[in-house]
C-alpha cells in the first residue's frame, strides 16, 4: 500500500482551473488522481462548494471516497447519495448576518440551505456565481426564504480591497458563535462552529477508519489550513496563501505547473 491511503484535495485554486467562463482539471491531475485510487488510495474532495455545485467535478474525477462540502460542515457520499454528517448555523446568527449587506452595499450575501442558495440580487454575471453555487435564487428578503430551516452557511461576495477589513470586522461580531474564514479573494464566509475542513477530514478519516499518519491533503488558500494541519502529510499550493503554507509540511508547485499532480505523482506514486 502506499504510505498514505487517503488522500484529501481542495478544488478552486488547487486542482480546479478556472479561465474567463470555464472551470477544468488538467490531464494531469485526472491522471494522477486516478493512478492514485488505482493503487488503493481513498481519494476525497475538500471544498468550501456545495453538494450540488461539487457533484460535477466528483464525477469527473471519479472520487472513491465521501466529499467534504461547506468547508467541512457538510459529508456527502455521492456513490449512495447519502448525507452522513451536517452542522448548520442557528437561523438567528444567519439573519443578523444577512443585515450586513445593507449596511455594506458593496457586500453582496449569499445563503446556503441544503441544494438551495439564495441571493436578493444579481450584481455579477451568471458564470461567477458557479463559483459559489449553481443557480442561485434570487429571493430579495433572504432570512423569510430561509423559511424557519437553519442554512448551511453565509457568504459575502466583495471588492478584494475590502476582504481584509469584512474578515476583522464579521470574525468580530461573530465572535465564538461560528467560524470565520477567507475561501477566496473575494469571498469570506460565515461557517458553523466547528465546522472547518481540518474537523471534516477527522471526522472521515474515523468514518473510514484510517489514521491521521496515513492521510494527505493539499490545498492552497485560508480556509485550507486546518485541512492541511491536520493531515499527516499536508501540502500547500505554491500560488497559495502564505499562512497556509507556512502550516505544510512540503509546498507544492502552482496550481498552472499541475501543483497537485507533482504531489501526488511524487509522495503517492513514488516517481
Amino acid at each position: 500500500m502506499p504510505p498514505y491511503q487517503l488522500l484529501a484535495l481542495d478544488l478552486d485554486g488547487t486542482t480546479l482551473n478556472h479561465v474567463d467562463e470555464r472551470f477544468f482539471f488538467t490531464p494531469r491531475v485526472v491522471q494522477a488522481v486516478q493512478a492514485a485510487m488505482a493503487q488503493g488510495v481513498k481519494v476525497s474532495i475538500a471544498t468550501g462548494r456545495s453538494v450540488s455545485s461539487t457533484r460535477e467535478f466528483a464525477l469527473q474525477l471519479g472520487t472513491n471516497a465521501p466529499t467534504i462540502c461547506h468547508q467541512g460542515g457538510t459529508i456527502y457520499d455521492f456513490n449512495t447519495e447519502t448525507t452522513l454528517f451536517e452542522q448548520t448555523l442557528s437561523i438567528e446568527l444567519a439573519c443578523s448576518l444577512i443585515e450586513f449587506e445593507q449596511r455594506h452595499p458593496s457586500w453582496h450575501a449569499v445563503v446556503y440551505r441544503g441544494e438551495d442558495v439564495f441571493i436578493t440580487h444579481k450584481r455579477y454575471p451568471d458564470y461567477f456565481y458557479d463559483l459559489v453555487a449553481l443557480g442561485p435564487r434570487v429571493a430579495p428578503d433572504l432570512c423569510a426564504a430561509l423559511e424557519g430551516r437553519e442554512p448551511d452557511k453565509v457568504l459575502f461576495i466583495l471588492p478584494a480591497e475590502e476582504t481584509p477589513i469584512a474578515l476583522h470586522t464579521i470574525t468580530e461580531y461573530v465572535g465564538t458563535r461560528a467560524n470565520t474564514v477567507q475561501s477566496h479573494a473575494l469571498f469570506v464566509e460565515v461557517n458553523p462552529l466547528g465546522a472547518d475542513k481540518g474537523s471534516g477530514l477527522k471526522w472521515l478519516a474515523n468514518h473510514l477508519g484510517l489514521q491521521q499518519e496515513h492521510v494527505m491533503a493539499v490545498g492552497d488558500q485560508g480556509n485550507d489550513l486546518t485541512l492541511v494541519q491536520w493531515a499527516g502529510f499536508g501540502v500547500a499550493m505554491g500560488n497559495g496563501n502564505p499562512i497556509t503554507q507556512a502550516a505544510a509540511n512540503w509546498i507544492a508547485p502552482t496550481i498552472d505547473e499541475d501543483g497537485a499532480a507533482v504531489a501526488i505523482e511524487k509522495f503517492i506514486l513514488g516517481r
